[in-house]
């Protein structure tokens, strides 16, 4: 029978046909009919259902491995004994797409020529094993090439277009080969084309024609121009070599190789300007060379390199006296000069000044004078040509004139002497010999001298005898000059006379030939006739006649004579037909020879290539049989055929001629000549092929004929004469017992085709075959083997090959059974594991025994449980099962009751299975039953509460407490896993699933978390059905030293007065330390000074200072002296209950007071007015010292009572003439003298002072009456009238605004509030002010600035320290400067010298006023509408007065003023005072606007105290606090509270010029409000500029010396004698600002 196709690559089971037998059907057990396979090739690849007969694969098919099966089916009944038949089941595997096509080259490179036609270069072959559709082929290229295409069927490569190397060189395809499936498999292959290089393209020039300029005087080897050629073509055919063409001059030659074209020898632009040749460049190829020409041009560029000739040499003129006249010219001298421009105009002077003639530069020769008659005799003229090269070159030219006289009496005897000798003739060797007679009665004697011709001094003269003789032989040289003319002189003192010498080389041969190249390279086809032209060389030869005719010769490399040149011509020929393949080039050796004697000779060398033609045949060298083995892949590489052809033609293709079809099995590869075989080879079918092979190369074509034998393979296994034998024997068979013979065949040969046999399956070993006949024997008896009425022997044929091929067959055995064995339980015991809840009714467990006899009878087994099932919680069943051959029965053991695993674990029961045989047989065995768990139990924690303590910073992984649950079940329903559920948001711990310990697993601060509540989950392991239980977890944190204490500067200044006693408090030092309880307890000690040697040898000044230990309070713990020390610095250290440690250090300054009074060097100083003394002169000096030191001990001198006559100044105490010294009168008696009392201070309030007497002689000065005249009275009696009318208006104004007194301090608090944040300009001020209706007398009452009174210091915690004066006769400065500048302006004697009032505060010892941190920045443009808060002085006009009594020198007494103001007056004394002399510039805001010429000469405060200051700067502002601190004596001081005092911003510094390295910082004060104050100014109604620029500074004001700078008024303060006031408004920074801000010097 036939079953369906099956697919192949199925998988067993797979249902493939039903077998149902044929026959009468039986009934009960004889009609169970059980199916089997028969063994056969390929049955262990399916199996059969026993009972339906439904055939099944058993592993996967593979339809190439073998496309169909034909099995044999045995259908068996169940009677005993057993009948059976059998059938054959024929089975066709149909194909399945299951293999891609396979390339056998998956990578091939190939190698084809360029320029080839369009067409076929290679077939590609792959091959596809799945049949059908699914083995059909197709092919493409992957990539869209436009280059190339495919044959879809073949699979034949084929080019679209002509492919071209220069274009593209390499190409890669990937080649596609993809079968017809669904779906559809393919496989690739990368096929490499490389194009070999034609020579089709010639040498290419860069440029179609170069031209360079070059000159005439450059050396021979120089290179001219470099060439440049390219050749696409790759090897020796894009190999460039240059050479020359058309350049015969020789004057050239390049070099092959680089293209770099030089000179042979130097050019002469004179022989020729200019050379045009050409330049061929060739490639190297070998079968016939290309090349391509430029045009070279050489324009040759001139040099001065001649010297001008003159035309006529020499030259002979007469003049007379009567014909000649002076302005016409006598002669013209003329020369040439081959060079070109400037090189080539000739010039022409006489070479030594004449007094009778003179030539002009166009070589006009004239009389200078009229010539005498009685002048007679020949004057001889040598006149210089010179052209205008550089450097210029020169000749001389030589005329003779003859002065009123027709015949000269000196002359030659020859016109012209002519001389013939040969070149290079000996050095002394005679010429010829000059004679010259004097006509004249007294013949004097005669010089001769050469005049010209002789400039290479080849030739000497005698000049006594005249003979001419050759002085350098190398010198005469015919190829240079062949006829030489010499000009010689003859001078007997009086006349001059000249003849001419020409001499004549003769040639001799001292030149060799030479070829214009020194190295020819040309190529010639091979195969040509005799006498072919090849090319022609040309040889020069600088001789002349026979000594230059040239003949040519071949001296070497002439082999066989394939050569003949012309011996005249140059011209080479071949002498014999030339074959490359014999010889490919010839290097000849050419000689030139010259006619001379002896011959002269030159070589040069010519490398002839001889070019390929393709005049041979290919051939194909035989070779031996090749042999290959059958059944090898599609494209499989056969051989490779490889033609020879001695000529350089390209490549030789090939093809196979076909005869037969057999020849078409193989192909061959056009261009690589590689055979591969284009289908399967079977040796069974033709051992041999036969293959034709033609070779060609375009040309030519030959054939050769190769042998290919096929190598026989095993590839066809043995076959059995029978599909299966069956035998019958009896159960008590022996041994050694003949039972079948088998036979097989196998159509292979040789040792493939021999066969052996084997048994595969013998039961027991029961059997044996003969090995080489096939024969089967029993090895046993055959009780001893059977376990069945039926024995299957399986029997192998294999044969000898390499691998063996094999067949199998089967040989069945029918035995008889009787009663001889026992059931048997397949197991001796059984182990069964059931849930402890399983239900009651489940099979635990099936039994299975058996019984190796095979009759019914004997195999019928009943079971039974014998023991262990006391508690009946088991039963046992017996079950029917129906077999292959026949039914079986089997025992089942059934749960009869519930289980519980943790009462009762296991169970083992004792079972027996019975035969009915006669006699019955049995056999028992043990079943052991274990009860397996279920997690029925929950885990319990050996406690519901755990407590720990922990410390902080507790290491990673430090254990706290171990928690514990129980859990009953076993396995992963009795394992306990742990983790914390809650309480450890930030994962501060962690807990082991597996162990329960409660581990640290982040770091702990106690700081933020001083407990901890966890909660912990115990949960078993149970994935479905898991059970939980809970604990919890205190956890308390104890604390550590973690936090180590800091302070919050590196540095802490404070400040303590000197002379307070011991243990005075000076300042706290805070230290944080972020640890709590304990740890955070710290204590205070001082470590050690700031500085290693800071003072160790004073023990005081260690143990100066003491702390608190606990509160870190700093206190003395001595009594200080400023004048000691002033600044003490240590180490504070802290430290905790832990040992952590910080430190900080701390810098005290001690704060000097007043403890001395100044001491006077006299008590009583006497001085005498001198005789003609003037205002201004100094009368003498006080000295006062002061012990004090800083601020407190400098010294200020002023007057107690002032004197209408003398004034001292504050700071040298220099005591001088204020005004005019008269003596007074009184009706008692004359004052001769003036009684002084001088108060010596220091600059603050309250300080010490002292007194001493000046007695000041004056008896010198005039009388009262005769000094003072009547206008000086009137005008003193004027202004006292004035006065005293101010002062009476004064005081009516005075009352009348009394009774608003209380209103006007309300309104006055309250403006100075708002000045103080005011950032609008200047005019909203004064819009503001005006508005408000305050003026000056409302602010009087309670803003008087002149008392004096305590302020508290502002600048405690300075850390700068005070600095001494210096005296101001000290050698002058650039401030010394400036003053003489001020003393330019004589109208400043109107003005006294002015300074503001400050309100009092305390100076820092930096010089800065105590309300300095309101300062400004460096000068920087800034828009004026925001610059009312910088600092700047902003001016609001009111009208005052002050008096110039107040205002001199010590200063005070505004607010007494009465109110009456002269204006006209003001703008009087303005107008004056502020012109400047037209060499002067006025800086505005400079202080040389606030010091009178007056005041200069008499010195004041605010020069001499500020300039010496040493050795820091101290500002302005502190000389302007000091002017207001000076005791008034007619002013009372009134209480005013230090809130409402202001400070005056002062001017700026006199000068920019500061010390070297002064570093002036401003100290940081409490910030103050500036109230409304009273400056003395200009009125002057201005636009304010709040910018700081130079006109708000002193020319070289450097804006970082003084902090000042910013707040000078834009108005200099002058005030003139009639006063003028105003209110002035400070502005302040703000306070981060001030904070920050830093003056660097």
């Amino acid at each position: 029978m036939r079953a369906a196709p099956l697919g192949e690559e199925r998988f067993s089971p797979q249902f493939m046909v039903p077998v149902l037998p044929r026959g009468p059907q039986e009934i009960e057990m004889n009609s169970a009919v059980s199916y089997s396979l028969l063994p056969g090739p390929g049955y262990e690849l399916f199996t059969i259902d026993s009972h339906t007969g439904q055939i099944s694969t058993s592993t996967r098919l593979d339809r190439e491995i073998q496309s169909s099966f034909t099995l044999r089916v045995q259908a068996e009944d169940s009677g005993t004994p057993s009948l059976s038949s059998t059938a054959t089941v024929l089975c066709s595997v149909l194909d399945d797409n299951d293999n891609a096509p396979e390339f056998f080259q998956s990578d091939l490179h190939l190698v084809i020529p360029e320029n080839l036609p369009p067409g076929v270069i290679h077939i590609f072959q792959a091959s596809d094993v799945d049949n059908g559709l699914n083995g059909t082929i197709h092919y493409f290229i992957e990539d869209d090439e436009e280059y190339f295409s495919i044959d879809a069927v073949t699979g034949a490569v084929s080019t679209t277009r002509i492919l071209d190397r220069e274009e593209r060189s390499n190409y890669s395809l990937l080649i596609t080969a993809a079968d017809h499936g669904h779906p559809p498999l393919s496989s690739t292959a990368l096929l490499h084309i490389t194009l070999s290089d034609e020579n089709d393209n010639s040498p290419s020039f860069a440029r179609k024609s170069y031209r360079s300029s070059i000159s005439e005087g450059l050396p021979a080897g120089s290179e001219i121009l470099h060439l440049i050629a390219w050749d696409p073509d790759e090897g020796p055919n894009g190999a460039v070599t240059f050479s020359l063409d058309e350049e015969n001059s020789g004057n050239f030659y390049v070099d092959g190789s680089t293209g770099v074209i030089r000179l042979t020898k130097p050019l002469d632009r004179e022989t020729r300007s200019q050379h045009v040749f050409r330049a061929v460049a060739t490639d190297s190829c070998s079968q016939g060379p290309r090349s391509s020409v430029a045009t070279v041009t050489i324009q040759v560029e001139d040099i001065n390199d001649n010297p001008p000739v003159c035309i006529n040499k020499p030259m002979r003129v007469s003049v007379s006296s009567v014909t000649t006249r002076p302005s016409r010219p006598i002669v013209m001298v003329t020369a040439q000069d081959p060079d070109q421009g400037d090189n080539g105009t000739v010039v022409f002077s006489l070479a030594e000044e004449d007094e009778m003639f003179q030539v002009d530069k166009s070589g006009a020769v004239r009389l200078k004078a009229p010539l005498n008659n009685e002048v007679y005799g020949t004057k001889l003229l040598r006149i210089r040509a010179a052209d205008l090269g550089r450097p210029s070159l020169t000749s001389s030219c030589l005329l003779l004139i003859q002065l009123n006289s027709e015949e000269p009496p000196l002359q030659f005897t020859e016109e012209l002497y002519e001389v013939t000798m040969p070149e290079n003739s000996k050095t002394g060797s005679w010429v010829a010999n000059v004679v010259a007679h004097d006509q004249t009665a007294d013949e004097g004697m005669i010089k001769y001298s050469i005049f010209s011709g002789n400039e290479n001094e080849a030739f000497t003269i005698n000049p006594i005898t005249g003979d001419i003789t050759v002085r350098e032989q190398r010198l005469m040289d015919f190829e240079v000059q062949r006829k030489i003319y010499l000009v010689v002189l003859a001078e007997n003192g009086h006349q001059t006379a000249y003849t001419r010498v020409a001499v004549n080389l003769q040639d001799i041969n001292d030149n060799t030939p030479v070829f214009k190249q020194s190295y020819y390279r040309t190529a010639v086809w091979e195969g040509q006739i005799h006498n072919t032209y090849v090319m022609q060389v040309l040889a020069t030869d600088s001789d002349s006649g026979v000594n230059g005719q040239i003949s040519y010769y071949i001296v070497d490399g002439n082999h066989n004579n394939a050569f003949v040149i012309d011996s005249v011509r140059g011209i080479l020929a071949t002498n014999a037909v030339l074959d490359r393949e014999i010889v490919s080039s010839y290097k000849l050796i050419l000689q030139a020879k010259d006619m001379g004697s002896p011959p002269l000779t030159g070589t040069c060398t010519i490398r002839v290539q001889v070019v390929d033609v393709n005049d041979n045949s290919p051939t194909i060298p035989s070779s031996e049989p090749v042999t290959i083995a059958e059944n090898l892949p599609v494209g499989y590489i056969v051989t490779q055929v490889t033609a020879n052809d001695v000529d350089l033609s390209p490549s030789a293709t090939y093809r196979i001629i076909e005869k037969n079809q057999t020849s078409r099995s193989f192909s061959i590869d056009q261009y690589s000549g590689v055979i591969t075989t284009t289908k399967s080879l079977d040796y069974e079918d033709q051992a041999v092929y036969t293959l034709r092979v033609e070779a060609s190369d375009s040309v030519h074509q030959t054939e050769a004929e190769l042998s290919i034998q096929v190598l026989d393979v095993n590839d066809n296994p043995p076959v059995f004469s029978q599909e299966s034998y069956k035998v019958v024997l009896l159960e008590q068979t022996l041994e050694d017992s003949f039972v079948v013979t088998v036979s097989a065949t196998d159509k292979d040969s040789g040792q493939n085709g021999r066969i052996s046999y084997r048994l595969l399956s013998s039961p027991v070993r029961g059997f044996y075959i003969d090995p080489d006949n096939g024969s089967v024997f029993t090895n046993k008896p055959l009780n001893c083997v059977a376990n069945g009425n039926m024995l299957r022997l399986l029997v192998e044929a294999h044969d000898s090959g390499d691998p063996s091929l094999f067949s199998v067959t089967s040989v069945d055995i029918e035995v008889v059974d009787f009663n001889n064995n026992a059931p048997l339980f397949t197991l001796n015991s059984y182990e069964v594991s059931v849930p402890e809840d399983v239900s009651v009714g489940s099979t635990l467990l099936t039994l299975l025994a058996e019984d190796k006899d095979y009759s019914n009878k004997n195999t019928h087994l009943e079971y039974a449980i014998i023991s262990g099932n006391d508690q009946r919680r088991f039963c046992l069943e017996v079950v029917s099962l129906p077999g292959e051959a026949q039914s079986r029965t089997v025992g089942q053991i059934v749960l009869c009751d519930t289980l519980n695993r943790e009462a009762t674990d296991t169970y083992s029961l004792t079972v027996t299975v019975t035969d009915r045989g006669t006699p019955p047989l049995n056999t028992s065995a043990v079943v052991s039953v274990k009860v397996l768990d279920i997690n029925d139990n929950a885990p319990v924690f050996s406690s519901p509460e755990y407590h720990a303590q922990v410390t902080e910073n507790s290491p990673l992984g430090t254990a706290l407490v171990h928690v514990f649950a129980y859990d009953p079940d076993l396995g992963a329903n009795g394992t306990v896993t742990y983790n914390i559920i809650s309480g450890n948001s930030r994962g501060l711990f962690r807990v082991d699933s597996a162990t329960g310990i409660l581990e640290v697993n982040g770091t702990l601060d106690y700081e933020k978390d001083t407990k901890f509540t966890l909660t912990v989950q115990a949960s078993d392991s149970n994935p479905s059905d898991k059970k939980v239980s809970f604990a919890v977890v205190y956890i308390i944190v104890q604390d550590e030293n973690d936090n180590s204490p800091f302070f919050m500067f590196p540095t802490y200044n404070c400040s303590v007065p000197e002379n307070l006693p011991a243990f005075t408090h000076v300042c706290t030092v805070h230290a944080v330390d972020e640890d709590a309880g304990t740890f955070g307890l710290l204590t205070y000690s001082i470590l050690n000074p700031c500085f290693v040697d800071y003072d160790s040898s004073n023990p005081d000044k260690k143990e100066a200072f003491g702390i608190d230990p606990l509160t870190g309070d700093i206190h003395t713990k001595q009594t200080f002296d400023y004048e000691g020390e002033s600044e003490f610095c240590f180490v504070v250290e802290v430290h905790d209950k832990g040992d952590q440690v910080a430190t900080l250090r701390v810098r005290i300054e001690i704060e000097g007071i007043d403890e001395f009074s100044p001491i006077f060097t006299q008590n009583v100083y006497h001085f005498s007015l001198p005789t003609n003394v003037k205002v201004g002169q100094s009368i003498g000096q006080l000295m006062a010292m002061d012990h004090d030191g800083g601020l407190d001990g400098l010294v200020e001198y002023s007057l107690i009572n002032p004197s209408q006559f003398f004034s001292v100044n504050k700071t040298t105490g220099y005591l001088y003439i204020s005004n005019s010294v008269y003596q007074r009168r009184s009706p008692i008696s004359n004052e001769t003298i003036e009684d002084l009392i001088v108060l010596a201070s220091s600059p603050k309030l309250d300080s010490k002072t002292s007194t001493c007497h000046v007695v000041v002689n004056i008896s010198s000065s005039a009388k009262a009456l005769t000094s003072v005249d009547l206008n000086v009275h009137i005008a003193s009696l004027t202004v006292s009238l004035i006065v005293f009318l101010l002062l009476i208006i004064s005081f009516i104004y005075i009352v009348l605004r009394y009774r608003f007194k209380e209103k006007t301090v309300k309104t006055a608090a309250s403006l100075s509030a708002n000045l103080n944040h005011e950032s609008d300009s200047l005019e909203t001020t004064d819009e503001n002010l005006h508005s408000s209706g305050i003026n000056l007398q409302d602010l009087q009452e309670p803003f008087n600035m002149w008392g004096r009174m305590d302020i508290p210091n502002t600048s405690r915690n300075s850390n700068s320290k005070t600095s001494s004066g210096r005296g101001s006769t000290e050698e002058e400065t650039t401030e010394d400067q400036e003053i003489k500048m001020i003393n330019k302006f004589a109208c400043f004697k109107q003005l006294s010298s002015v300074t503001a009032q400050q309100a009092p505060s305390r100076v820092s010892d930096s010089g800065i006023p105590g309300d300095s941190d309101q300062l400004s920045f460096h000068s920087v443009d800034e828009d004026p509408s925001s610059s009312s808060n910088i600092g700047i002085v902003q001016i609001v006009d009111m009208p005052s007065s002050e008096s110039l009594h107040n205002f001199k020198d010590e200063g005070g007494g505004e607010g007494m003023l009465p109110q009456v103001v002269n204006m006209k007056e003001v703008e009087e004394v303005m107008r004056r005072c502020m012109s400047m002399y037209d060499d002067q510039g006025l800086v505005e805001g400079s202080l040389t606007n606030l010091i009178s010429c007056e005041e200069q000469l008499h010195g004041s405060y605010s020069w001499d105290y500020f300039l010496n200051w040493q050795p820091r700067f101290q500002s302005l502002a502190s000389v302007f606090t000091d002017i207001g601190m000076l005791p008034d004596e007619g002013m009372r001081a009134r209480d005013v509270q230090p809130e409402t005092q202001s400070l005056l911003r002062p001017p700026p510094l006199i000068t920019a010029v500061a010390q070297p390295g002064i570093r002036a910082v401003p100290p940081r004060m409490p910030y103050r409000k500036s109230p409304l104050v009273r400056l003395p100014t200009y009125n002057k109604t201005h636009t304010r500029n709040t910018e700081l620029t130079h006109s708000a500074m002193t020319p070289s004001f450097s804006p970082s010396l003084s902090v000042l700078t910013i707040r000078t008024p834009s108005s200099s303060p002058v005030v003139s004698e009639t006063g003028l006031g105003s209110y002035t408004k400070i502005a302040t920074l703000p306070r981060d600002i001030l904070d920050e801000a830093e003056i660097q010097v």
